[in-house]
């Protein structure tokens, strides 16, 4: 319950559970859902009454053909800092540690099991235009988000990292976004090539 303090009002808890399974199934979901998302999300409509749940699935292959596997690690918390206007670049920092491929995608964050957010929008359809694109490289995971055209907001968005080896499907891991969108200018400094 005290966590860890990573600054910016932002703490991280670890939650620690043994689970002993009944026998092999083709694959095993574990989940972790909270009643309420932060209020005032920018893009998710009465975001505080929208429950908030990430899932990670691991499919179970014959050790005989795939060997062991342990899970992607994320070493970036899933909470970042944006500015309006500018490009904001965001890195998960992952890797592998059986050294499996990693694919990234968007996806829509999830309310529940079977439902995802009800009427959400990514955070490009924010006041869209040319100004303010959403990409992510599906082999890096990079996303950049070019440019926050809303500050004082913070926004939601998902990605789905599916982890395969020899082009078997291994895991997916369901991770869910907060970015807030500052209003203060904190431009780059401009480096003089002659000085």
């Amino acid at each position: 319950p005290d966590g860890e303090l990573l600054g910016n009002n932002i703490k991280v808890n670890i939650y620690v559970k043994e689970h002993q399974y009944a026998g092999a199934l083709p694959f095993y979901i574990i989940s972790m859902g909270d009643p309420n998302r932060n209020a005032d999300i920018c893009n998710i409509t009465n975001s505080v009454q929208v429950p908030f749940f990430i899932e990670d699935t691991i499919y179970f292959q014959d050790p005989a053909l795939t060997g062991f596997n342990t899970s992607p690690i994320l070493l970036n918390p899933p909470v970042d800092f944006a500015v309006e206007g500018v490009p904001f670049i965001h890195n998960p920092n992952d890797y592998d540690p059986d050294g499996d491929s990693l694919a990234f995608s968007f996806t829509i964050p999830k309310a529940t099991q079977v439902n995802n957010v009800p009427g959400y929008q990514y955070p490009d359809e924010i006041e869209p235009g040319p100004d303010n694109t959403f990409t992510i490289d599906n082999r890096t995971g990079e996303v950049v988000w070019d440019s926050p055209q809303r500050c004082n907001c913070e926004f939601n968005f998902a990605i789905l990292i599916r982890e395969y080896r020899n082009g078997v499907l291994l895991s997916s891991i369901r991770r869910d976004m907060q970015v807030r969108v500052l209003c203060n200018q904190n431009n780059p400094p401009v480096i003089d090539e002659f000085a």
